[in-house]
């Protein structure tokens, strides 16, 4: 069973806790811009797990049957317990190479790019991980059964979550045993010195085994982020940019060889020919753009009526078309895509919204003629929205364009 979706409330209930925590007590670890941009990313991710999965599960399920794997008892305690310990010495090597090739940390690099780090921040995943499933194939080819390995994995994933936080330092000989937020601290910072250490999921043993274990030091705080600066909220940017990064590189280096060794060394390696004429640099200011107060709480509003109908759109499947599911899938992509765009103070962020409340309408119109099961309350339901944020949005530019008009001197 997947615990995940089952968590996913419950995820964003302590969101809120944390955020009012630190206001309470003036540390505030939360940016509108960052935070909407992280659970951008969450939300492309889970629409985009459907496929990952699939992939997965058909890979595995061929090799089960290949080989004539048996199946271990479900039922079996010790089995249980054996799987969590051993998939999560898996998930360390799978962590550990998603830093150390290219191919995997173009993918991975998404959960690192914030440059605040909170609860957030956990819910920042990649939306292209179509490679890190492999690492888990012993355990398929062991008997262990299906459900047993994804519960296993959803708990490991559900224990992550939690040490997202600035507000807990130390727990004790815990530090010893079990990853904690202190230690994974450490893993998001972009110091030279924490660079590419604690990968555990649930126990830290493995990087103290493996040789990757480094301690937070008071005298040098953590900071957060990537080595080379995302500078952007756009959550396909934020998917893609490493991958179209190598692709670059792969093309311009001239050596075959080296076309292929830049997807398996890590991602500070670049071919003779392809070296950039800037190194990363690690200190540097947050990318945090200046807009409007109304921009913020318009974008945070309507990432969140966003997030809703994605997780509304699968349980239409059954009373609707693929077709109409596609549509509105890339029509809230390309939602998603506008708020990034006002998060970062982009002159083109009021056309595009234009258009994208523009697109919503005119379908709503169409919608009945191209697909008859698509029901009144839905299109009346989903007009009211359009016109609304329309309203709210050309009401604010108006008295925004007459507020900055400024009289001529007499």
């Amino acid at each position: 069973m997947n615990y995940i979706k089952i968590a996913v409330p419950f995820f964003i209930l302590l969101i809120a806790v944390e955020f009012i925590y630190g206001w309470l007590r003036k540390r505030n670890t939360y940016r509108v811009n960052d935070t909407i941009g992280s659970l951008q990313m969450g939300v492309v991710s889970q629409t985009k797990g459907v496929l990952r999965l699939g992939i997965s599960g058909l890979v595995f399920g061929y090799l089960v049957e290949l080989l004539g794997v048996r199946q271990l008892p479900a039922d079996s305690v010790l089995l249980w317990v054996v799987t969590f310990v051993v998939y999560d010495c898996l998930y360390y090597w799978k962590h550990r190479y998603g830093h150390q090739w290219r191919i995997m940390w173009a993918s991975h690099s998404a959960h690192h790019q914030s440059e605040e780090y909170n609860l957030s921040t956990a819910l920042r995943q990649t939306g292209t991980d179509y490679i890190g499933f492999v690492f888990y194939l012993p355990l398929y080819l062991a008997g262990v059964p299906v459900e047993v390995i994804i519960s296993v994995g959803s708990l490991n994933l559900i224990y992550q979550f939690w040490v997202h936080t600035e507000h807990v330092r130390r727990i004790g000989f815990l530090e010893w045993i079990l990853v904690t937020p202190s230690n994974h601290r450490v893993h998001h910072a972009r110091n030279p010195e924490y660079i590419d250490k604690n990968y555990g999921g649930f126990f830290i043993i493995w990087d103290r085994l493996f040789g990757t274990f480094k301690d937070e030091q008071i005298e040098q705080p953590c900071v957060y982020g990537v080595t080379n600066q995302l500078g952007s909220f756009n959550p396909l940017w934020a998917n893609f940019h490493v991958w179209y990064d190598t692709f670059a590189i792969s093309l311009k280096t001239k050596k075959w060889s080296d076309k292929v060794k830049v997807w398996f060394k890590g991602p500070g390696w670049y071919p003779e020919d392809s070296i950039p004429s800037k190194s990363a640099e690690w200190q540097y200011p947050s990318f945090d753009p200046v807009i409007s107060t109304f921009h913020k709480g318009y974008s945070f509003v309507q990432f969140w009526i966003i997030t809703l109908i994605t997780l509304w759109l699968p349980s239409t499947q059954e009373t609707v078309s693929r077709d109409f599911m596609l549509i509105v899938f890339f029509w809230c992509i390309f939602s998603l895509y506008v708020q990034g765009t006002f998060l970062e103070g982009r002159s083109f962020a009021k056309k595009l919204e234009g258009v994208r409340l523009g697109s919503l309408i005119v379908g709503i119109m169409l919608a009945p003629g191209f697909w008859p099961s698509v029901t009144t309350a839905l299109t009346n339901n989903s007009l009211i929205y359009a016109i609304t944020s329309l309203a709210l949005f050309l009401t604010y530019e108006l008295y925004a364009g007459r507020k900055s008009v400024v009289p001529a001197q007499g």
